[in-house]
């Protein structure tokens, strides 16, 4: 009898990596999928911002008007068309940071999502893009408000990447 017991526990080891592999592979897609969630979530909101960036450098402003919801015909009632103008046209006030036309943060903030546009210099502007309605407009502020990681922002600070 000598191989009886050459074979003993075989089958369990099969079992036990086959476990390993199952759990392996089930935790990296759910690594893989967050990783993509979170690097892909605000995509259509900076895709807005940069079509309404696009559409101010092409100096196609009645359809940039169109992405703050108003238009030539029916202006906002409290941005119109000619103050919209004096801001974006040719010798706007934010011409330079349309012309820039970088993204240089973004973040995401309660119910909306903020970006930064321009050079990164003085000249920026913060403008907002409403999740609910896809609607452009200025942020109220440069950084969110809430308490937050912020790491990429830290990533960048002490390493110069993010």
């Amino acid at each position: 009898m000598p191989g009886y017991l050459e074979q003993y526990g075989a089958g369990e080891e099969k079992r036990e990596r086959r476990l390993l592999q199952i759990a392996g592979g089930t935790l990296g897609i759910a690594l893989l999928g967050s990783i993509l969630y979170f690097s892909f979530r605000d995509w259509p909101l900076e895709r807005k911002i940069k079509q309404f960036i696009e559409a101010v450098q092409h100096q196609d402003y009645k359809t940039a008007y169109t992405f703050w919801g108003c238009t030539a015909e029916a202006p906002c009632r409290d941005y119109a068309y000619d103050k919209f103008l004096e801001d974006w046209g040719p010798k706007g006030v934010n011409s330079r940071a349309a012309a820039a036309g970088k993204l240089v943060e973004t973040e995401r903030c309660g119910s909306g999502f903020i970006a930064e546009v321009g050079s990164g210099g003085a000249d920026d502007v913060a403008l907002w893009v409403e999740q609910s309605t896809r609607l452009v407009g200025y942020a109220p502020w440069r950084e969110c408000p809430e308490k937050k990681l912020r790491l990429r922002k830290w990533l960048r600070m002490r390493f110069g990447i993010g």
